[in-house]
């Protein structure tokens, strides 16, 4: 989602150096031939294999910060407002910095957040709110992502991910699913990473534990249509304009929806559970009929 407010600056200042500092894991979401000019990898996957403040890693984050301090950056913005990446924007010390929130009491401390989120705004568009702190944007149509392979008519994929157990849609009712797509003429591919829920049946391909997440997101850009729990890979379909139907549990889509008009919300409870494999296909259904007409 932060990709939105990246490409609000780049299509204003076509000429401005924007670094961007991401966890190595979320380094292929980043375009970098025409969003940024640099990405600063922050190895946290690495620090994780260490105890707590050990002294090699606070090292590593002190040249990381001093790395980024020597750009001599006229802005900085913490997209996220969590304790790592407010330390990363408050040491790289821009002439300006501002963060769309801050999660604890030292984060507050270390950036000013301007003001506190309400409960019904939208992710995208509380970024873009806290960016127009600097001067005037506009919420892009759509988000400078990395370049995408060719649309293939009928491709559905379906990611099985899910981070958290209220967001988890059982794999049986995929299976369901995906065979209710496969007799209305769709090809049907599973994407997840290992340890996700994977299924075999006749006539679907699974990709899960198999791709990495370039080419998964590859996968997504180039599909008709995309389902998903709340998860990730909504939110690359919705960057990329693929229509997405995402089944959410405990989350409140107000907040974290994909964000796209070629889009639905299915949520009942908590519990991503509760929804109906017939009702993701009414869904299906229906948002195709919108995008064909």
């Amino acid at each position: 989602m932060a990709t939105w407010a990246a490409t609000a600056i780049r299509e204003k200042h076509p000429d401005a150096y924007i670094c961007w500092a991401a966890e190595e894991r979320c380094v292929p979401v980043i375009d970098t031939k025409h969003l940024v000019n640099r990405v600063k990898e922050i190895p946290r996957q690495k620090w994780r294999a260490y105890k707590k403040w050990n002294p090699r890693v606070l090292a590593e984050q002190i040249r990381i910060c001093q790395d980024l301090k020597r750009e001599q950056f006229d802005f900085g913005i913490d997209l996220q407002g969590q304790l790592k990446t407010a330390i990363c924007l408050k040491f790289s010390y821009p002439k300006q910095r501002v963060s769309v929130r801050g999660a604890d009491a030292l984060s507050r401390l270390l950036n000013p957040v301007p003001e506190t989120m309400p409960t019904d705004a939208h992710w995208v568009e509380w970024q873009n709110h806290v960016l127009n702190r600097w001067e005037s944007y506009s919420i892009p149509e759509h988000p400078i992502m990395p370049g995408a392979p060719p649309k293939q008519p009928k491709l559905v994929t379906i990611s099985t991910a899910a981070g958290h157990p209220t967001k988890i849609y059982p794999i049986e009712y995929w299976a369901e699913v995906a065979k209710g797509l496969m007799s209305d003429g769709f090809d049907v591919a599973l994407l997840g990473g290992k340890g996700d829920p994977d299924l075999e049946l006749p006539g679907i391909t699974s990709y899960v534990g198999k791709l990495s997440l370039a080419e998964s997101m590859a996968m997504v850009a180039s599909s008709e249509l995309h389902l998903a729990g709340d998860t990730g890979t909504g939110h690359i379909a919705a960057a990329y304009g693929v229509p997405v139907i995402s089944i959410f549990g405990h989350m409140d889509p107000k907040n974290y929806r994909p964000y796209t008009a070629l889009g639905r919300i299915l949520r009942k409870g908590s519990e991503a559970r509760n929804i109906e494999p017939v009702e993701v296909l009414i869904a299906v259904r229906s948002l195709m009929e919108e995008v064909h007409g």
